[in-house]
């Protein structure tokens, strides 16, 4: 895709054609490589809360990838500004990147929207399991509570 984008500004600029096509696969592949690896790592960090929310490890929530793509993507888009274009281009390019990660995020989560309605499944699931769990053990409590009574009565009788 950005050789494909280098190779038209080439194109419309009147210019070296594969030289722009081989810089803008360059960049695409920089930025993408630098970006996959931040967004890994920070969903990785989500992952490890799994076991707390009943999840697999395999599994992560909409907001997971919503925010570690928008964090990723400004990372990403102030390193490669820093680089490209020294410190004073930072806040930009991590503003531009961020936004764009968190808007390609949105939009990707928006179309494939089923974790959510899956998890909230789950939860529900927990919920009447819960439920149902105190009420045997107020049940039980009942029952020994009436045990008990009845030896006291049991005893004073004899």
């Amino acid at each position: 895709m950005g050789a494909t984008g280098g190779g038209i500004v080439g194109i419309l600029k009147q210019k070296p054609v594969g030289s722009y096509a081989f810089s803008g696969g360059l960049n695409a592949s920089l930025f993408g490589m630098t970006f996959i690896a931040f967004r890994e790592s920070f969903l990785r960090l989500q992952r490890e809360k799994n076991p707390y929310y009943g999840l697999k490890n395999s599994q992560t929530m909409d907001i997971d990838h919503l925010w570690s793509s928008t964090v990723a993507g400004a990372c990403t888009g102030g390193i490669l500004a820093a680089l490209a274009r020294g410190a004073k281009a930072v806040p930009s390019g991590t503003f531009m990147f961020g936004v764009m990660a968190m808007g390609g995020q949105w939009v990707l989560t928006k179309t494939n929207r089923t974790d959510v309605d899956e998890y909230e499944v789950k939860l529900k699931q927990k919920l009447e399991l819960i439920e149902k769990e105190e009420a045997f053990l107020k049940e039980e409590a009942l029952r020994r509570k009436r045990l008990a009574v009845a030896e006291a009565v049991e005893e004073k009788a004899v």
